[in-house]
């Protein structure tokens, strides 16, 4: 079950699973933005259009890819 969060600084929204809050004891950081905050405070009524839209955390940037080989 996903739950939805907004990022009180940014307002974007982000799924979330019960399992990470609780690891994390709430906290998370924004992807968008990269402010801390508790996600439980944050917690949105999960919303069939606001699910489909909801953002997922960014991954980390990863290295450029190889240029090819001659």
């Amino acid at each position: 079950m996903s739950l939805i969060t907004r990022c009180p600084a940014c307002g974007t929204m982000f799924k979330v699973v019960p399992d990470q809050l609780r690891i994390s004891e709430g906290w998370v950081r924004c992807g968008q933005c990269a402010e801390v905050f508790d996600a439980t405070a944050n917690l949105q009524e999960p919303e069939p259009a606001a699910a489909a839209a909801a953002a997922t955390p960014e991954p980390e940037p990863s290295a450029p890819p190889a240029p090819p080989a001659p």
